[in-house]
């Protein structure tokens, strides 16, 4: 007598029993145990209620741990996703089998389980095996909407993309073009302006990583080597990608009352673009995105009565503003995505009309680049005008914030200030800089950072501009030396990285009032600044020593002054 074959209900429970036996072969102190057999047995609940997509759920998120956790875990991991998957397959509440090819690419639940799958194998080295899961992904939510789609042609983008595999990327990348253009095409089943933006924004991202990666590279040899010009290269697409088409889809986005939760932060795009500008040396550039950085974080944080820069817009020019268009996806391979740039030199035998056109291209997308939309520029004037207003004056701990979101506009008003700084506009640096000490009041350090840079800008503008003559501008630089050295003490003694700190901006503060002949003053400050070096540092600190020397200096100046 042949024996009877087992059950299915009986075949998924002995698979659950298989995997809580594998769970328990972990070392109790790597993982939580309890907490992921608990998982399984609330799945086997609910596939015993014939709920299957649920129960799949439950099993994610056992896998998903022993993914984090890595190791000899990812084997297990994968079984556990194997599992998944199977349970995701099947119909909830005892469905006819026939009923399953409706949700063949309708399926959130499968799409999940194949790409953790994929991540799974891929992290394990079966590169075959996650490629073809990740492709399952795909085609199991194929009908879900252009959102979820798009997330998973992203697995496959970001695979292909870290292997190198440059075909199979570039072919993705258009794919998901395609599904966001179909997915745009005017009638009755095309998707939201919120839906398509977001997606595009997700595109826009990706694509911006392809072109500093794939085609950039990763750089080598001399500043002048074929490789280091090629990484370079594509650095600045990646940069002027997310500082005009992403930014420009963010910011259509933001507008939107219904944005989804995690859609992309325009200030984080503006501040990445800066960063990237920055790494290929393009100061100026990399100050134009950290303005608008700025702009869009006082906007998003409502800052002193501002909106959000997308809503400023759409009530200045229009409805227009904030609606997806086809442009914004871009064509991958194209000019400024790694294929053929647009020319910027014309033959001799050009026509003055096309001579004049070109002219007219490059001015318009310089500005493009270098200028600030109207909106943004009344954002940071605002911004800037609470350091306007603002007395000069140290803050310490435990002050309360000055205003709402102080702290986080502050902080950008800082790197703006900084990079500005860095670049030797002194006097251009010294508004987002004094914003930036007035907003900082309860942050002393930072706060303090803020004045010492103002201090130093003040002194480097008289300098330059007016010789070392202005005694204005030396008494604003006194000002806030004094401040900045306030703000830094008060954190207290048990804080040496303030106090060396501290002892710098006095010795600054000094040297400004020996300029101003205040000799009496400059001395007790080095006296101060000694004694405070002395105690909280000791005698042989490089502080102590400064002090000293500069004591001395200023001792021997004092003298020729008199004779």
């Amino acid at each position: 007598r042949t024996p009877r074959e087992p059950s299915r209900g009986a075949r998924r429970a002995a698979a659950m029993e298989a995997l809580a036996q594998a769970i328990t072969t972990l070392p109790p102190d790597a993982v939580d145990r309890q907490r992921l057999l608990e998982c399984l047995g609330n799945a086997e609940r609910n596939v015993r209620a014939l709920k299957h997509k649920e129960a799949s759920k439950w099993v994610m998120q056992v896998g998903a741990q022993l993914h984090k956790l890595g190791g000899d875990a990812l084997k297990i991991a994968e079984r556990v996703f194997q599992h998944a998957v199977f349970l995701a397959k099947q119909l909830d509440d005892g469905a006819p089998d026939f009923i399953a090819v409706e949700f063949e690419s309708n399926n959130t639940e499968l799409g999940d389980a194949y790409t953790w799958l994929g991540a799974t194998e891929a992290a394990l080295g079966k590169t075959a095996e996650a490629e073809n899961h990740y492709k399952a992904a795909a085609r199991a939510v194929e009908e879900r909407g252009v959102v979820e789609l798009g997330d998973k042609l992203l697995h496959q983008a970001i695979f292909f993309r870290n292997r190198k595999m440059r075909e199979k990327y570039d072919a993705v990348v258009k794919k998901w073009e395609q599904v966001i253009l179909r997915a745009g095409e005017e009638g009755s089943e095309r998707e939201g302006d919120v839906a398509l933006l977001h997606a595009t924004c997700a595109l826009l991202q990706e694509k911006s990583m392809g072109v500093s990666h794939l085609v950039g590279g990763v750089g080598g040899g001399g500043p002048d080597s074929k490789e280091n010009l090629q990484a370079i290269k594509g650095q600045t697409l990646a940069a002027e990608l997310r500082a005009g088409r992403l930014a420009e889809t963010a910011m259509r986005l933001e507008a939107h009352p219904l944005k989804p939760q995690g859609a992309t932060p325009l200030a984080d795009v503006f501040e990445l673009a800066a960063s990237t500008y920055d790494r290929v040396r393009n100061r100026r550039l990399a100050i134009v995105n950290i303005s608008k950085s700025l702009a869009s974080v006082a906007g998003a944080k409502r800052f002193a009565g501002l909106a959000p820069m997308g809503e400023m817009r759409r009530m200045v020019e229009g409805d227009d503003t904030v609606v997806w268009k086809p442009e914004l996806v871009g064509k991958w391979l194209g000019p400024g995505e790694g294929g053929e740039d647009l020319p910027r030199t014309l033959p001799e035998t050009a026509s003055d009309e096309e001579k004049e056109a070109l002219k007219k291209r490059l001015e318009k997308e310089e500005l493009d680049r270098v200028k600030l939309p109207q909106v943004m520029f009344a954002t940071i004037n605002h911004v800037f005008k609470v350091g306007d207003s603002w007395k000069m004056r140290g803050g310490k701990p435990g002050l309360p914030p000055v205003m709402e979101n102080a702290e986080a506009v502050g902080k950008q008003c800082y790197v703006l200030g900084q990079q500005m700084f860095a670049a030797e506009a002194w006097k251009e640096c010294q508004r987002p800089l004094r914003a930036a000490a007035a907003l900082l009041m309860h942050q002393p350090f930072q706060q303090g950072a803020a004045c010492h840079y103002l201090a130093c800008a003040y002194f480097h503008e008289n300098n330059r501009a007016f010789g070392g003559k202005n005694e204005k501008l030396m008494q604003f630089a006194a000002g806030a030396f004094q401040s900045a050295a306030a703000a830094r003490l008060s954190l207290g003694p048990k804080h040496p990285k303030a106090i060396k700190e501290a002892v710098g901006s006095l010795l600054f503060l000094a040297r400004v009032l020996s300029e101003l002949k205040d000799f009496g003053n400059a001395e007790r400050v080095h006296v101060q600044a000694l004694e405070i070096a002395r105690d909280a540092l000791g005698d042989g600190a490089e502080e102590t020593k400064q002090c000293l020397q500069s004591l001395m200096g200023l001792k021997q100046r004092m003298k020729q002054a008199e004779t």
